[in-house]
């Protein structure tokens, strides 16, 4: 960093260090993060190369996650999602939706959560990336830990520590941080079901690899988590030596970690008859919430000044220890913990029996009872939720599995309806005109051509999507068929690409263009025998939707559909179940998307539009992108 003064602080070269740097201190060390972030921040701007915005996003957006600033990192990570789609690499778009998952667990927004897993899922498809796979397994065990799905949680996470364990010599700093995320969440689950031994191991296992890696900013947690797995063993000894190694490793960030410490601290003092230093750790634990905000906060300042009761009720200062009992009940009437609110009523009771004050005791004995209702009443609410979450998001992943089968039913459906027969006997007849002419040439051109659009459409019957190229390309010929040999080269047409898209890697769904084109085609221009189609694709900002116009100036859709009804009913049956199938994937399919609305399709008449100044037919048919 001295050296920085002499280098152009926009030379692409040293924000590249500068951001390889950031890499790693977000794992290691909190406060050179903050430097190296602003100077970052300082230097980006749109004209700085996009791999350097790309990992300025990515760890600013894991860092602002880390500092409990979920707004701002879902932000940064929206905008290195918006660079990544560009570039069409799947395995970090799979990665960055795995990371946002993360910052919706400790939101506690469910449904985001499962929602970004699935993103992940699709992009992971199956390649082979086993570091994404232990990723994906951690965040799934994590969000079943908090749902109390605690069966499924045991085996995402015994998946996620094998899987990187496996990784070997090609495990990174990431995901060893993430190892040690999911040992420590192994330790969370044991000491839910009360496993204190498997606790008290998973908590120690994660020591090594957190110390060996200098994973910092977590160390104190990591500490934290293992005195207390010790204190409930009973192991004093070894519990103080994680509360003290606390106390070391902790930064200005964590002083809720600092606080826990000096409390367990205190807690252990008061155990071992040392009043005096108890009472002190207990104040300096008080101290680290000066401004308490979030409903932890409360309650950690609640369980303190209980403590500090405790101590002052054993030294027979009872009136200090009242004092101290009624600050922990209105500090835990602001928290989250109604059990610990219990048990203070339930001290504030007794030490007024003690003192013979029996209408203050049977007042807090009232209020010990009410909030132990109230706190029963919060766990089956509590598991009841939890339980419906469950069920929502397992129906959910049940709806989507359906309508990804529904939608593959219905592709197979669309291949049969796909091709009006009109269009297939007259093809096949003006070919045989050819022939008949002795028009050998063209016949053959033509019957090349003809069997090319056969094969490419039996090809998409095994396609779920397929580019928009490939869709441009099949189009092309459906449509120079239809010049050629229907309209005698009186069809004239245009395909418009969106500007400075590459057709080749934006994927759509199959089969879903051409029966509309179709449509146009029969009920608009052959009446007429000649005209103009103009087919124009546009992108959205977002890049979720291609919007698809089909514009022609046949006889309008209102005189088209006249002329439908006067088809023989074989006919129109075959045309409703096409456009019915047409209609149903492309709202399953958006469906999928999650992309808002309901009508995917409109169609206007021409002379509708323009009070008859011109005639033909307008359809937009809005197409979910599948993937970029």
């Amino acid at each position: 960093m001295a050296n920085a003064l002499l280098i152009p602080q926009t030379d692409p070269a040293y924000l590249r260090r500068l951001c390889a740097e950031l890499g790693r201190l977000a794992f290691t060390d909190f406060t050179r993060a903050r430097t190296v972030l602003a100077d970052l921040e300082s230097a980006i701007s749109p004209q700085t190369p996009f791999d350097i915005r790309l990992n300025y996003h990515r760890n600013r957006a894991f860092l602002e996650n880390q500092w409990r600033q979920f707004d701002r990192a879902l932000e940064q990570f929206a905008l290195a999602t918006s660079i990544l789609e560009r570039l069409a690499e799947p395995l970090p778009l799979a990665e960055i939706h795995l990371d946002v998952a993360a910052v919706h667990l400790n939101r506690r927004d469910w449904p985001a959560v499962q929602q970004s897993l699935d993103r992940a899922r699709q992009y992971l498809g199956k390649l082979d990336a086993p570091h994404l796979r232990g990723l994906l397994a951690c965040r799934e065990g994590f969000l079943h830990l908090h749902l109390g799905n605690h069966r499924k949680a045991l085996e995402n996470l015994q998946e996620a520590e094998r899987i990187l364990i496996g990784l070997d010599e090609h495990a990174t700093l990431k995901d060893f941080y993430i190892l040690a995320l999911v040992i420590s969440g192994l330790g969370d689950l044991y000491e839910r079901l009360d496993e204190k031994d498997n606790s008290l191991d998973a908590y120690l296992r994660v020591l090594p690899i957190v110390e060996e890696h200098q994973l910092r900013p977590r160390l104190p947690w990591h500490y934290l988590n293992a005195g207390r797995a010790a204190l409930a063993q009973n192991d004093a000894g070894y519990a103080r030596e994680c509360f003290e190694n606390v106390l070391q490793f902790v930064g200005e960030e964590e002083p809720e970690a600092k606080a826990l410490a000096l409390a367990n601290l205190g807690i252990l003092a008061f155990l071992g008859n040392d009043n005096q230093r108890a009472a002190a750790l207990f104040d300096e634990a008080t101290a680290q919430f000066p401004n308490p905000s979030k409903p932890s906060d409360f309650t950690n300042l609640s369980k303190i000044q209980g403590w500090r009761a405790e101590l002052l009720w054993q030294l027979k200062d009872l009136e200090q220890a009242e004092k101290h009992f009624k600050q922990a009940y209105e500090f835990g009437q602001e928290g989250h913990d109604l059990n610990y609110l219990a048990h203070v009523c339930q001290a504030l009771a007794q030490l007024c029996e003690t003192r013979s004050d029996f209408k203050q005791a049977y007042s807090w004995q009232r209020r010990a009872t009410e909030t132990t209702e109230r706190h029963y009443l919060q766990v089956r609410d509590r598991e009841r939720q939890e339980i419906e979450t469950r069920h929502n998001l397992e129906r959910s992943r049940q709806e989507a599995q359906m309508a990804k089968l529904r939608v593959a039913s219905l592709q197979l459906r669309a291949l049969r309806a796909q091709m009006n027969p009109h269009f297939l006997f007259n093809a096949l007849n003006a070919i045989q005109g050819l022939i008949t002419s002795s028009r050998n040439d063209e016949a053959e051109t033509y019957l090349a051509r003809f069997a090319k659009l056969m094969r490419h459409t039996l090809e998409y019957s095994d396609l779920e999507e397929v580019t928009l190229e490939q869709e441009v390309e099949f189009l092309n010929r459906y449509l120079d068929l239809n010049r050629k040999l229907r309209f005698r080269d009186r069809l004239n047409y245009q395909v418009v690409l969106p500007p400075g898209v590459d057709t080749s890697d934006l994927l759509i769904p199959t089969m879903i263009v051409q029966p509309f084109v179709e449509n146009a085609i029969e009920h608009g221009l052959r009446p007429r025998l000649a005209g103009n189609l103009r087919i124009e694709f546009q992108l959205s900002e977002d890049e979720r939707t291609l919007l698809c116009i089909i514009d022609d100036d046949g006889v309008g859709y209102n005189k088209g559909k006249e002329k439908q009804n006067s088809q023989p009913a074989s006919y129109q049956t075959h045309r409703s179940r096409g456009m019915e199938i047409t209609r149903e994937r492309l709202s399953l399919l958006h469906q999928l998307r999650k992309n808002p609305g309901t009508q995917f399709i409109k169609i206007t008449d021409l002379g509708d539009k323009t009070n008859g100044e011109r005639t033909g037919t307008q359809v937009e048919v809005l197409l979910p992108v599948l993937d970029i």
